[in-house]
């Protein structure tokens, strides 16, 4: 067995015990409560599925990049919707309600934004398959989802006791993630230093933050919650889809390169937001 299909079967299996697991820790009143914020929901979708995305498309433009890097950068920007958002909304002590919510809502429309998206932003010389992609978004991660809402909603023991091993399932299924494409692509990550991708990479992580931030309305805790969430894009169906349709090397390191600095942005930023938030009264925090 090659490396390349090593990475290919964990990384499937990591996208389903991903999603499998956000639906397992969701509820349908949390889901609910948060598109009962019409107006911050309407700005939370705008940010990540348009704002950001463009964002990236705009350093493509104008400035010279290798074609893997291009397509890897537009991949992961077009990609919303981190299952670690909650994390992050815990960390900052912000409404870790509404980053539930908001990242089922993400997980359903990407469905079909994220092929419209490939469609529309990737370069003309660029071979793109929009409905193989949205085949495999539905299969790999809307699928999956409802399952564990399901499972939650019909059976709350079972998705109690099934969550915290299938969250552990993840997590160490990303760590072997990181670990296989490191030392596959290792070179190719040596070769990122000094071409100005990564520091694109962190200019596009550190914009989609403050854009988040900027129109995550008048609460402090929302604010900070579309900030993470923004900035923290959905690494999982990014690799997925590269490594389905666009199996190149510096596709892959990009994306996880981009991961990574956007853990190292935005991981720290909720921690600060977290101590300031520490004891302050909960009218305090909005």
């Amino acid at each position: 067995m090659t490396v390349t299909a090593v990475v290919d079967f964990v990384t499937v299996v990591f996208v389903l015990a991903t999603m499998f697991s956000m639906g397992l820790a969701l509820t349908a009143d949390e889901i609910l409560a948060s598109l009962g914020h019409h107006r911050l929901m309407a700005k939370s979708l705008l940010v990540n599925l348009v704002l950001a995305p463009l964002l990236a498309f705009a350093f493509v433009l104008t400035v010279p990049m290798e074609t893997g890097h291009v397509v890897g950068l537009l991949l992961i920007a077009m990609a919303p919707g981190a299952p670690f958002g909650p994390k992050l909304a815990e960390i900052s002590r912000s409404d870790v309600a509404f980053a539930s919510g908001l990242m089922a809502v993400l997980g359903v429309v990407s469905v079909a934004t994220i092929p419209v998206t490939v469609a529309l932003l990737m370069p003309g010389d660029v071979a793109a398959d929009p409905v193989g992609i949205a085949r495999i978004v539905v299969l790999t991660q809307l699928l999956p989802l409802v399952g564990g809402l399901a499972v939650r909603a019909r059976f709350q023991s079972v998705a109690t006791r099934l969550h915290p091993p299938v969250q552990k399932l993840s997590t160490a299924l990303l760590v072997l993630l990181v670990v296989l494409l490191t030392a596959a692509y290792a070179g190719e990550m040596r070769q990122l230093v000094g071409t100005g991708t990564l520091l694109i990479s962190t200019v596009v992580v550190g914009g989609s933050l403050l854009l988040g931030y900027a129109l995550g309305g008048p609460a402090k805790s929302t604010r900070e919650v579309l900030a993470t969430t923004t900035a923290a894009r959905n690494v999982a169906i990014a690799l997925l889809i590269a490594t389905t349709s666009f199996p190149e090397p510096a596709v892959l390191t990009i994306i996880v390169a981009f991961g990574l600095l956007s853990l190292v942005v935005s991981g720290p930023v909720a921690g600060l937001w977290g101590r300031d938030t520490q004891g302050q009264p909960a009218n305090e925090q909005t």
